[in-house]
């Protein structure tokens, strides 16, 4: 069951697992609160009627007492006399147990010993001493205390009575005047005992009314609580099974995306990586027929661009597979040092050397992904030279980066032959190429802004046919990607 619980706390992300965790802790610290509630509650309302119990029999034990005191005066009986002795030994039992149980060290033998003359149950005695000594303090105890030590001052006043009686009948010195006294003095000693019994149980009466009360509200004070906390949890796992539900759709979503684009990638790739090839062997076959050696030199320049476009098409494969497949691994980078090995990569490429290329650095350390970067650089100044326009007198290559509060802006832009309106909300898509021209593999710009997606970041394009374009990248400094299967590289240098 612990591992069951485990595995499906980890099943949730930290920040979901730390409010579960809570959760359980509230509904079992609840749970376990109401329990401890009941106890003493219930251990309370058993201390309650066992010491109501022990009024009964200390009331039952003084009014027998009283009656066969009476019984003496009036018959002078020894028997009457023991009788009462017997009888009034019950208060004075409880009277030794609360006399023990106020001293700090009572001892517990003599307490319990109190308590059993006092005719209490042998199973009530725990409970009634642990009430005493816990609740003493406590009003309605410390009151019910109080009106019981009163009650004993009586009852000793009583005994007192009681010998002085007894010795004036030993002596013979008793006569018909001292007998209606005393019965006068006993009954009203009776009745003070009854007032104070009545008002020690009203005490513990209305105590137990409380408790119940108290009872009441803690129980539904606690059960609101596992309620709470259980419909909170019951949340979170409708919660956790509806998230699981939405990756799962778009996990599906993506796999049907993938799906699509690997069949898309295929087919064009199999037709693009063949086209070079049957151009060659074409080719290769004119030359071998010609004799011209200025057509056979047309002819390789023919085939060096063929070969050009396939080299250009593998790399572009690769850069896709690496974006792909390659984790991120982010670490602190050079701005400026990968734009310029991007650029130095490109300046001896057919067209570069027609080219000014002017940088403007505006910002530099980035803490990204250096394989991503360089493929969005190089896919991005490789596309600008290669579609530079040649009818211009001067063609330029400009390269700025720089930064606001929150992202690194690289701002790539030519005076290049430009892309149609129509045609831009289409070349960020997988292998597509414009009508007028067909010097691209239709890869680079979808793999740059895969590359982008990875990083986080945004890019956007302006451009006007035969003005020329402007690429915006903008890179997060604080990535906010998914962690999964990304590799943390130390960036302090």
């Amino acid at each position: 069951m612990t591992n069951r619980l485990v595995a499906f706390l980890k099943s949730f992300n930290p920040l979901a697992q730390r409010n579960v965790f809570i959760l359980l802790a509230i509904l079992i610290a609840a749970a376990a609160s109401l329990i401890v509630v009941n106890y003493l509650t219930i251990k309370t309302l058993s201390a309650v009627r066992a010491y109501t119990n022990g009024e009964s029999q200390y009331s039952k034990g003084e009014k027998g007492a009283a009656r066969h005191l009476i019984m003496y005066v009036n018959t002078r009986d020894e028997a009457h006399w023991e009788q009462f002795k017997q009888e009034l030994s019950v208060t004075f039992g409880d009277s030794i147990a609360r006399v023990a149980l106020s001293q700090e060290d009572g001892n517990l033998d003599v307490i319990k010993k109190g308590f059993l003359q006092g005719r209490n149950h042998p199973d009530d005695h725990d409970d009634m001493i642990w009430l005493f000594r816990n609740f003493g303090r406590i009003s309605f105890m410390a009151n019910a205390i109080a009106i019981w030590k009163e009650a004993d001052g009586i009852i000793h006043r009583e005994y007192l009575l009681a010998e002085e009686i007894h010795t004036k009948v030993k002596a013979g010195r008793w006569t018909r005047a001292d007998q209606d006294a005393v019965i006068s003095r006993i009954n009203s000693i009776t009745g003070l005992l009854t007032a104070k019994e009545r008002a020690f149980s009203n005490v513990l009466g209305d105590a137990s009314r409380r408790i119940n009360a108290y009872l009441f509200v803690a129980n539904f004070f606690f059960t609101l609580i596992i309620i709470g906390s259980a419909i909170g949890y019951g949340a979170s796992m409708i919660g956790k099974i509806m998230r699981s539900q939405r990756e799962l759709e778009s996990k599906n979503t993506d796999l049907t995306i993938t799906n699509h684009e690997l069949d898309n990638f295929v087919y064009s790739a199999s037709h693009d990586l063949r086209a070079p090839i049957t151009s060659l062997k074409g080719l290769i076959e004119l030359a071998n027929l010609e004799d011209n050696v200025m057509q056979i030199k047309e002819y390789l320049a023919l085939m060096q661009q063929s070969l050009e476009k396939q080299d250009q098409f593998i790399n572009d494969i690769i850069d896709f597979s690496k974006n792909k497949r390659v984790s991120l691994q982010l670490q602190e980078v050079s701005l400026v040092e990968l734009i310029e090995s991007a650029l130095n990569q490109h300046r001896f490429m057919l067209g570069a050397e027609k080219i000014k290329m002017r940088t403007v650095f505006g910002s530099d350390k980035a803490y990204s992904d250096p394989l991503r970067l360089s493929i969005l650089f190089n896919n991005l100044i490789s596309n600008a030279i290669k579609y530079s326009d040649a009818k211009k007198e001067e063609s330029f290559l400009r390269v700025e980066t720089f930064a606001t509060d929150t992202h690194h802006v690289i701002v790539v832009e030519d005076n290049g032959i430009g892309i149609r309106s129509e045609d831009q909300k289409h070349i960020f898509e997988m292998f597509f190429v414009t009508q007028n021209t067909n010097k691209g593999s239709g890869l680079g710009l979808y793999i740059v802004k895969e590359a982008v997606d990875k990083l986080g970041g945004t890019i956007a394009v302006e451009s006007e046919k035969n003005a020329g374009s402007k690429f915006i990248v903008q890179i997060p400094k604080n990535h906010v990607v998914s962690l999964e299967g990304v590799a943390l590289m130390d960036h302090a240098k």
